[in-house]
């Protein structure tokens, strides 16, 4: 007995010696199962030292923190204890400001779990990288869930530990691949669709190690879109996810019961969408804690007494930056503060307000200030909103209706240039009379309530400090729908309104036969920081620092200037020209290329704009395989090789949308993508040729893949050599 005692002290004295060494080691110590690992590609940044800096829930060491290992592989690594339960990491040259300081990312870092093991590629991508252990792995150079709308997406192939793997795509059956090769995801695939990539690899220790990769690909239709000149706008309505006046959709005749309620709306009265994580805190990554002021969906509606809004924001930050505690809590509603909110609505698009306030002083003498709300002696306090749109009337509220003054502006005072300014003499007041009981003078109503309207939040789900500027309009942006990512409900934000049509002075005949257009405005303090429909102006300084703290967005005191057409409700002006979008049609395969003969395929057409029934022809090879008003078809390929499938629309005007793709069947080998092909759509054709001509003079950039696929000649160059030679092979010319 006494023999089993000493034996078990020796045990556990040796155990707590191996558990004293792992923790006195800190941020860089041997990784456990349940520690985490980073690794750098220094190849492109070419750092003579390379240092990692971990903080979060834990700190590695002081700035610049601790210098990383450099590996056989040439590859930096440095390995966390699993008291780093969730850290962001910074890689560094160790140099001070002033001295060659470089670092990535410039601001916030990259987010790391316990468990995980990630890198930093040469083209700055942070990948999976395995698991932190000596295991083989496959893995991918392109980050997981990445999104794309092309037809294809290569997707190079890379090993851990291991000379060889194997991969499927969608199931296929495996498929051997070494360091360097690249597979073709999404190619045959029907839009808003998900590829799954799977990578197996087995190491010197004989364990099989399988990783799985997800990839989406969209597909957007073409929308209906109307110009009218009388309007005054100078800027055409954003495209791409925002929306002005979806499928022409001008509000709906109901009433609204302003009681924080949302069962009353539908999407059908949506006037104007907008895309969510597109404030301006996320083009400046130090400002993910502040509260977001994200317009996401406008509402409409009308009865003989009132004009409705439904205000409907968002808040991805529970997302995109949780660790952002403030704005990922309902601690960041909007109506924790009095923040100024507008509805800018044109009644009577004679009249253009330029933003500009007159009123009377008390000893008689006339005084006007630059913009409507926020100004102090003639001078604004944060910038503000001005307008090139014609705008005549402002409905200015507050966030959490404690504002006596909230008022309806009108412009009906004509300054020397001919413009209006709205007048603070004949405001009418719709402030909050008492906050407790939440009652507004003039018939103004007003509730606000955490939730969500839309069954769809689409947005870019990007961490901070990878955004750039203008990727809220590329189609190519990591667009999800954020409920896919974990979004409740209840992290929105949503605002219905009451005005009464007496105090616009028009009635339900008005809206019906003339109709109005409308603008959400977001502010934070009196410039805007959201619109919709979308301005661009919320956005064109996004990125700058702010006067007072330069960590945050200067779109909090720039002046916005709204050029953009506005939503119209209940009819459209009378210049009015409507370009309708053409009959569309987003087809293919349920799952990706590379399927075994005898796999049964799915062809699947979805139609947009259409009228009326739509028939649709399948084909295979050219060959009709099946033609109704059936929207799919089950093919069973029975051989191996490369079939072109295809479908005809045709709807019950006879308007027609076709649509081909390629699809291989059976074995096929990684990088086999066609010289020529450079946007990757399956074929070589004249827009190939033009984007080399575009990469000549700078107008595009090729990545190293690109740029094979385009040097025809093969002389290590992308010129117009080439750009001739692709126009030979689209002529038959060249083979």
């Amino acid at each position: 007995m006494k023999r089993t005692r000493k034996f078990t002290s020796i045990v556990l004295a040796a155990l707590m010696v191996l558990s004293t060494l792992i923790v006195s080691a800190g941020g860089v110590s041997a990784a456990t199962s349940s520690g985490s690992e980073v690794y750098f590609d220094n190849s492109k940044f070419g750092w003579k030292d390379v240092y990692v800096y971990a903080y979060g829930t834990k700190e590695n060491a002081e700035w610049p923190g601790e210098l990383m290992t450099k590996e056989d592989s040439g590859l930096y690594k440095a390995s966390f204890a699993s008291s780093f339960k969730s850290e962001k990491i910074i890689f560094n040259n160790g140099l001070e400001k002033g001295k060659g300081k470089e670092q990535y990312p410039e601001a916030a870092g990259l987010s790391l779990k316990a468990g995980e093991c990630k890198m930093l590629t040469a083209e700055k991508q942070w990948i999976d990288y395995g698991k932190p252990d000596d295991h083989a792995y496959g893995y991918t150079l392109t980050a997981n869930n990445t999104a794309f709308s092309t037809e294809s997406l290569d997707v190079k192939l890379a090993l851990k530990n291991a000379d060889k793997g194997y991969y499927s795509v969608d199931g296929s059956a495996k498929k051997e691949f070494v360091n360097g090769d690249s597979v073709k995801v999404g190619e045959g695939k029907i839009g808003n669709s998900r590829i799954s990539l799977t990578l197996y690899a087995t190491g010197a220790d004989g364990v099989e190690t399988e990783q799985t990769y997800t990839f989406k690909k969209t597909f957007t239709a073409s929308k209906t879109t109307f110009s009218a000149k009388s309007d005054g706008h100078t800027t055409e309505p954003e495209g791409g996810y925002y929306g002005t006046n979806p499928e022409m959709q001008l509000g709906k005749h109901k009433t609204i019961s302003v009681d924080g309620d949302l069962s009353d709306w539908d999407s059908s009265m949506i006037i104007a969408q907008g895309v969510a994580n597109d404030d301006p805190r996320v083009y400046m990554p130090s400002s993910m804690h502040e509260q977001p002021w994200d317009a996401y969906a406008l509402y409409s509606a009308w009865d003989d007494d009132n004009l409705y809004f439904l205000l409907e924001m968002a808040n991805t930050t529970y997302i995109t930056s949780p660790e952002d505690n403030f704005a990922a809590s309902n601690e960041a509603r909007p109506w924790r503060n009095s923040i100024p909110m507008y509805l800018a609505l044109s009644i009577d698009p004679a009249k253009q307000a330029t933003g500009k306030a007159v009123g009377t002083n008390k000893d008689g003498s006339v005084y006007t200030n630059p913009f409507a709300w926020g100004c102090t002696n003639g001078t604004a306090k944060d910038g503000g909103t001005g307008f090139t749109t014609h705008i005549d009337t402002l409905v200015a509220f507050d966030s959490n209706n404690s504002n006596g003054g909230a008022s309806i502006f009108k412009a009906d005072t004509q300054d020397t240039d001919g413009t209006y300014m709205f007048n603070y003499d004949t405001r009418i007041p719709i402030g909050v009379t008492s906050f407790q009981a939440q009652d507004n003078k003039n018939g103004f109503k007003i509730k606000y309530a955490n939730g969500t309207k839309s069954t769809s939040i689409f947005g870019i789900n990007a961490p901070k400090g990878s955004r750039v500027m203008g990727d809220n309009l590329d189609m190519n942006s990591n667009w999800v729908d954020f409920f896919d990512e974990g979004y409740k409900n209840s992290y929105g934000y949503v605002y219905e309104i009451a005005v009464p049509l007496n105090t616009l002075g028009i009635d339900r005949s008005y809206i019906e036969t003339q109709g109005i257009g409308a603008m959400q405005i977001l502010t934070y303090g009196t410039s805007g920081m959201d619109t919709l429909p979308h301005d661009p102006s919320m956005l064109d300084q996004a990125n700058l620092e702010y006067s007072y703290d330069p960590s945050t967005s200067h779109e909090k005191e720039d002046i916005d200037n709204i050029t953009v057409p506005l939503a119209r409700i209940g009819a459209l002006l009378p210049d009015t020209e409507i370009n309708e979008a053409p009959l569309e049609v987003n087809f293919g395969a349920n799952l990706n290329s590379g399927q075994n003969a005898g796999t049964p395929i799915t062809l699947s057409a979805e139609s947009y704009h259409a009228t009326g029934d739509v028939t649709y022809t399948f084909t295979v090879n050219g060959e009709t395989v099946q033609s109704s008003t059936a929207d799919s078809y089950v093919w069973i390929p029975t051989a191996d090789g490369t079939y072109s499938i295809g479908v005809v629309a045709v709807d019950a005007n006879g308007n027609k949308a076709e649509s081909t793709k390629t699809f291989v069947v059976g074995s096929s080998s990684p990088d086999e993508t066609l010289k020529g092909d450079v946007n990757r759509d399956g074929r070589v054709t004249v827009v190939d040729a033009t984007l080399v001509q575009k990469y000549v003079v700078s107008l595009v950039e090729f990545d190293s893949e690109t740029l094979k696929v385009a040097d025809i000649n093969g002389d290590g160059e992308a010129n117009v050599v080439d750009s001739t030679l692709i126009q030979k092979i689209v002529s038959g010319l060249l083979v």
